[in-house]
């Protein structure tokens, strides 16, 4: 069964289960139906039978002080065979706090005022009135 993921798989970090024998036994993960295993191929088919039920579940993480989550992904190889990785998504960085307010007062850019020709009244010049009021005639 293959998992939905978004995110590319990288087969050549894909492992085959018995190739997590060594990795789970230096982490002290080993899961002990491995125990009744007599040869390291009942091992490999125990693993692979545990990871494949590992599939596709979310864990918690805190490596070096980086929080996200983890989720065991499988792909499918040559001849039926499952290889299995681990995703990691880190959470987002908390954003940095705005700066402080520099003592004294800041001031603002001023504005341009935009001097586009398309806009502008058009006036006439101004003219010789000889008194105040309108000019219209009736």
């Amino acid at each position: 069964m293959k998992s939905k993921t978004s995110v590319t798989p990288h087969p050549d970090r894909a492992l085959p289960a018995a190739k997590w024998l060594p990795i789970l036994d230096a982490a002290g993960l080993t899961p002990q139906s491995l125990a009744d295993a007599k040869t390291p191929h009942a091992r490999a088919i125990k693993l692979g039978q545990w990871l494949s039920a590992k599939v596709g579940r979310e864990l918690r993480v805190c490596i070096r002080g980086r929080n996200g989550k983890a989720v065991l992904r499988v792909i499918g190889a040559r001849a039926n065979e499952k290889r299995y990785y681990v995703e990691i998504t880190w959470d987002r960085a908390q954003k940095p706090a705005p700066p402080k307010a520099l003592k004294g007062s800041v001031s603002k850019p001023k504005k341009k005022e935009k001097s586009s020709g398309k806009h502008k009244a058009v006036t006439k010049p101004a003219g010789k009135h000889k008194s105040g009021g309108n000019e219209e005639e009736w």
